[in-house]
């Protein structure tokens, strides 16, 4: 599938009675527009419960299972955009006010970005929403992932709905799980959801029909509903109240012993078990302290890594275009060279260091009665020293600029998604594949080959721009030799 008809399907909007624009097909919408979105999604209120002391509501297992579903998302967004164009036709919108009408249909998955969606027809595919607020009331016939200040949800998704949002509140039929990252999420007393429900916030309320187990994180939490399975519940604040019914067991930690009034009606059919927190006698705090300095660290790098870039195709900028291009045509070609200059990089390194005990020997022998024999060592060994230095420097420069220099092709390709003109080494570009590749090599085990392969490829590229840079610019001055000597 082209790229390009990623911007075609469901095009330009227009006005309606309600003054909000509603979309119809066949034009190229403008660009995205991120306005008000970024602020909105997560809310202070959210790391603070319950007086001054700052303190994320989740024992450390939760914290480190929330993390890694948080770090997974972008990554799991980013290949869905990559593929998308290739796996089915995909309609990319972008606008103030988005109003998918009851008079519509779209049938291939839908990319909204806004400050208001609203959608009210029929979706056939996968809907990806990043907006200040959305409103959900028609179907989608596969899963939701959406990224806003405040989702409001009465419609009928097919498969499973995941949604960060400040404010959350669900009122319709979900074909399975349900994944909420919110302040305040709450599931109405029409929200029926077939499988699971995972919940991780501040406050929760769960008044609808949830078929499968319920995992909940939160500071606040109350249950009236019907839960056909399990649920585990961490919270300070716990209130089971009628009409609530769980079919299966109620795990629940908390300081103090939940509210479950049975005697007004509450039917829990299998055991409730009630354990007290865990002290973590500062070790929560010693590892959130190190986590945070590592991130900070790691964005140091990519700023870093980006500064580095700007300078190198500054000062570079045709070795540096034909290297991209070496990269984006003959990626095979790039890999296996960058190979090749890795065994090379390994060698003079290993002279380099053979150089230097020999060096250290010519220096011990001089002065006995081998000298002759001890100056040719140090002759031998100054000279070496010099060469495999320059060399092994030289190619770790290299292999450092490839990962820069593959930045830049992810930050093309992902560009290439929404336009089809790209310029070529943007600085946004490269800012976006740098924090791509960063949150890549950040996967446990899988990273670090990621990381040995995109320098490797990178350095590949760059060594084969600079031979074709150096045999063009031979032939340019051969034929200006010859042109000369007609003269």
């Amino acid at each position: 599938m082209r790229l390009s008809y990623l911007l075609s399907g469901v095009g330009r909007p227009h006005p309606t009675s309600n003054g909000i624009k509603a979309v119809t097909r066949g034009e190229v919408v403008p660009q995205v527009v991120w306005n008000r979105v970024g602020g909105g999604l997560v809310s202070p209120q959210a790391l603070t419960l319950g007086g001054d002391k700052p303190r994320l509501y989740a024992t450390l297992s939760t914290f480190r299972t929330a993390s890694g579903c948080v770090a997974a998302l972008p990554i799991i967004l980013i290949i869905t955009l990559l593929f998308a164009g290739y796996a089915q036709a995909t309609s990319i919108q972008s606008d103030k006010n988005i109003h998918i009408s009851n008079l519509h249909q779209i049938d291939h998955d839908l990319y909204a970005f806004g400050q208001n969606v609203t959608v009210d027809g029929l979706i056939k595919g996968d809907l990806v929403v990043g907006a200040y607020e959305v409103f959900i009331n028609g179907e989608v016939t596969e899963s939701e992932n959406i990224f806003a200040y405040k989702l409001h949800h009465t419609g009928t998704v097919g498969n499973s709905l995941r949604a960060f949002a400040n404010t959350v509140i669900i009122d319709g039929k979900i074909g399975r799980s349900v994944m909420l990252f919110a302040y305040d999420a709450r599931i109405g007393k029409g929200a029926v959801i077939e499988r699971d429900v995972s919940v991780l916030g501040f406050t929760a309320r769960i008044d609808g029909t949830v078929g499968g187990d319920v995992t909940i994180r939160t500071a606040k939490i109350v249950i009236s509903g019907e839960i056909g399975g399990d649920v585990d519940i961490e919270a300070e604040e716990i209130r089971i109240v009628p009409p609530a019914v769980i079919k299966g067991n109620l795990t629940y930690t908390c300081e103090k012993e939940a509210e479950i009034d049975t005697a007004a009606g509450v039917t829990i059919l299998g055991e409730t078990r009630w354990e007290q927190p865990e002290e973590d006698n500062g070790e929560e705090e010693e590892k959130t302290g190190a986590a945070f300095k590592t991130m900070i660290f790691k964005i140091s790098k990519v700023l870093a890594a980006f500064l580095f870039g700007i300078i190198v195709v500054y000062l570079f900028r045709r070795y540096a275009e034909v290297s991209f291009h070496q990269l984006r045509t003959r990626f095979s070609v790039s890999i296996a060279t960058g190979f090749l200059f890795l065994l090379i990089l390994v060698v003079a390194l290993l002279i380099l260091v053979i150089s230097a005990i020999f060096l250290l020997v010519g220096l011990a022998l001089i002065s006995g009665e081998m000298a002759p024999l001890g100056a040719l060592v140090l002759i031998l060994s100054m000279l070496m020293v010099p060469i495999t230095a320059f060399t092994t420097v030289s190619g770790g420069i290299i292999f450092y600029s490839g990962k820069i220099m593959f930045a830049f092709l992810v930050g093309y390709l992902l560009a290439r998604i929404f336009k089809s003109e790209v310029a070529l080494l943007g600085k946004a570009q490269l800012l976006f594949g740098l924090i791509v590749l960063a949150l890549l090599f950040a996967v446990p085990y899988v990273g670090l080959l990621i990381y040995l392969l995109v320098s490797i490829a990178g350095a590949g590229a760059i060594v084969l721009g600079i031979k074709n840079c150096r045999a063009n610019t031979g032939r340019s001055q051969a034929s200006g030799t010859v042109v000369a000597g007609q003269d």
